[in-house]
């Protein structure tokens, strides 16, 4: 059996109900004590997927990271916060990040540390991993006593979903993160035994998700905000996350990384598989949510070797919407996209590995994804 999930209400990011929330959430785990020491150095890390306000449903609303850092700092820990944006950062963009974000607010009034992971990094094993021995992350990630992760409950055209343990990729500093996605290739079940294989070598004391207010439709960037309602917390990634998807109406093993932790043993595999603390999660389900337009099903290896470019999705430049900016062409881990300044960058679909990072990091929510038609070829 896997360690409980706990749900609470929470119907807005006013301060005192988050507070509120999170001690609800926090206490049939043992509350904030069972994880956190006096003197502990925590790493609090949120979704930090780029420089947008709160209000877009990007990334970890302030209020939530607040409230976890405060109950931190009652414990006697030293909560530090830190993230990997996608694409290339500099001490500047992740600065500026942290301001657009709210979280310069978090830190300059709570009085907590923060750090910069594209800094410095480190090595570590991965024994038992499937398809990754070992990761190269952010040495503030080995280095905590503790790390507490706070993902947002999102839609993603890769994953289906991104919620707990979709956030450890950003424990992997900046541009190393490309390298991960060339070895996955467009094979979606093997980016999702990558990412176990990572969450079984870092694995977080505590998970904490945002559900307050979540993204639909074309997330994890270009979806649409939707009110949830929910705080919900697990010692357990893979739990919390069967939970969750759930809780907004979609089919947990349709999602690869909770199909994948279920056939490895470190998920669960049915509803019965979980023990929940506060509402059930039938009273709470979200309905009519928005699944990400383009989550296909992973196909065979013979019919992508063969077949694939007739039937997998694609990314696409929307022209009336792209600014000529070159984000795309920066991120992309094979350098599919030819970008020349000021004209519409083109995509090499020979070349393409259907990671979909120009999506996911596309400003302009520019890039759409999606699937050929057999008549167009």
């Amino acid at each position: 059996m896997f360690d409980p999930v706990s749900l609470a209400r929470c119907r807005s990011y006013d301060p005192d109900e988050v507070g509120s929330a999170l001690s609800a959430v926090l206490a049939p785990l043992g509350g904030m004590a069972a994880f956190v020491e006096p003197g502990m150095r925590v790493l609090v890390k949120p979704n930090l997927l780029s420089a947008r306000p709160p209000e877009r449903a990007v990334t970890t609303h302030p209020a939530v990271v607040r409230a976890v850092v405060e109950a931190v700092q009652a414990c006697g820990g030293v909560p530090v916060i830190g993230d990997s944006p996608g694409g290339q950062n500099t001490p500047s963009s992740y600065d500026a990040l942290l301001r657009t974000t709210g979280m310069m607010g978090v830190i300059e009034e709570t009085g907590c540390e923060y750090v910069y992971f594209d800094d410095e990094s480190v090595a570590v094993p991965s024994p038992d991993g499937l398809v990754f021995r070992g990761f190269t992350i952010a040495r503030a990630v080995a280095d905590a006593d503790a790390v507490i992760c706070l993902p947002k409950l999102k839609t993603h055209q890769l994953t289906a979903y991104s919620g707990a343990v979709k956030i450890l990729y950003g424990c992997i500093p900046g541009i190393t993160k490309a390298a991960y996605h060339l070895h996955a290739g467009q094979d979606r079940e093997v980016f999702a035994d990558l990412l176990l294989d990572l969450h079984a070598a870092i694995p977080p004391s505590l998970s904490v998700m945002d559900a307050v207010v979540g993204m639909e439709g074309k997330g994890p960037q270009s979806g649409n905000p939707r009110q949830i309602g929910l705080i919900a917390a697990s010692a357990s990634c893979t739990a919390l996350d069967y939970a969750a998807a759930l809780a907004v109406g979609l089919d947990p093993l349709s999602v690869p990384t909770i199909a994948r932790a279920a056939a490895r043993g470190e998920g669960p595999a049915a509803p019965g598989d979980l023990r929940v603390h506060g509402p059930p999660i039938a009273e709470v389900r979200v309905a009519d949510f928005v699944p990400a337009p383009a989550s296909p099903p992973s196909l065979p290896s013979f019919v992508t070797q063969f077949g694939g470019r007739l039937v997998a999705a694609r990314p696409l430049v929307d022209a009336g919407r792209c600014t000529a900016c070159g984000t795309c062409a920066a991120v992309c881990p094979p350098h599919a996209i030819t970008f020349v300044p000021g004209e519409i960058p083109q995509i090499d679909e020979e070349a393409c590995i259907r990671c979909f990072c120009c999506q996911e990091l596309c400003p302009q929510g520019a890039v759409e994804i999606v699937r050929p038609s057999v008549r167009e070829y």
